[in-house]
C-alpha cells in the first residue's frame, strides 16, 4: 500500500517547460536539416595537402595510396565512401557514406582525409532567390 505518498501532478509551468523544450528541439532540427548543403566536389588530402579533387556527380572509383597503405574511394550517386582500406582498425571504412558539404572521412594510419566541399544550400533551393 501507498502510505504517506502523495501523487504529485505536473503544474502548468512544468507542462509549459516541456512543450517549450520540445519546440526548441524541433526548430533546431528543422534549421539543421534546412541549412545542410549538398556537396559539389570530393577533396582528397594526404598529410594535410590537397592531392585530388573530383566532382561528386561523376561516378568513379579511385585508389588512394596513403602513407603505408591504400584506401579505395568510391564516388557514386552523389555520395562518397571508402570501400576498403588496409589499415588495422578500418574506422575510415566504417564511417559510411558522405554527401553534404563539411562531412569528412579520415584514415589516420594512412594520413588521408576525404571531405565534401561546395554546393548550394537546400534551403535556397526551396525558397528561391
Amino acid at each position: 500500500m501507498d502510505q504517506g505518498r502523495k501523487k504529485i501532478a505536473p503544474t502548468r509551468g512544468d507542462i509549459g517547460l516541456i512543450v517549450g523544450c520540445l519546440l526548441a528541439a524541433l526548430i533546431c532540427c528543422g534549421l539543421w536539416l534546412g541549412l545542410r548543403r549538398d556537396g559539389a566536389a570530393v577533396v582528397v588530402e594526404q598529410d594535410g595537402k590537397e592531392t585530388a579533387r573530383y566532382a561528386l556527380d561523376e561516378n568513379r572509383t579511385v585508389r588512394i595510396k596513403g602513407q603505408g597503405g591504400y584506401n579505395l574511394l568510391v564516388i557514386e550517386g552523389g555520395e562518397a565512401w571508402l570501400l576498403e582500406a588496409d589499415c588495422p582498425n578500418l574506422l575510415c571504412v566504417k564511417t559510411g557514406k558522405i554527401r553534404y558539404a563539411g562531412q569528412s572521412i579520415v584514415c589516420l594510419p594512412h594520413k588521408v582525409a576525404v571531405r565534401i566541399v561546395g554546393g548550394a544550400s537546400a534551403l535556397d533551393a526551396v525558397t528561391g532567390p
